[in-house]
């Protein structure tokens, strides 16, 4: 369920936000604890789907996120453009099967990654 707002730039979702020219990517995890990443960090992003899911790599500098979940592609793509303002996982109420072809983030998992 993608809602679009009066500047057609900006999209929100249940588990993710589109924001032209931000500059930094926020991913909330369950247990209230959340992240703010800058872009200038990104090193590179890499989507694997299978059948049943998708798995998004987003590798910066000193951490790795890992996002699972459906049609997680429109996240890859905003990722392209320095676009994506926030992730968390889709809160439960929101049925996956609703809609195939909207985001679904199951789980969400960042990993510092050891220099």
């Amino acid at each position: 369920m993608l809602k679009g707002r009066q500047d057609e730039s900006r999209w929100s979702s249940p588990c993710w936000s589109r924001e032209i020219q931000t500059q930094a990517l926020r991913v909330v995890l369950a247990g209230r604890r959340s992240y703010v990443f800058p872009y200038a960090r990104l090193a590179f992003v890499r989507l694997e789907q299978e059948n049943d899911h998708d798995t998004l790599h987003v590798c910066l500098d000193t951490h790795e996120i890992q996002i699972i979940g459906k049609n997680l592609h429109e996240v890859e793509l905003a990722l392209q453009k320095f676009a994506v303002e926030w992730v968390r996982e889709s809160p439960a109420r929101y049925n996956p099967q609703a809609n195939e072809d909207e985001v679904w983030i199951a789980g969400i998992t960042v990993n510092e990654l050891q220099v």
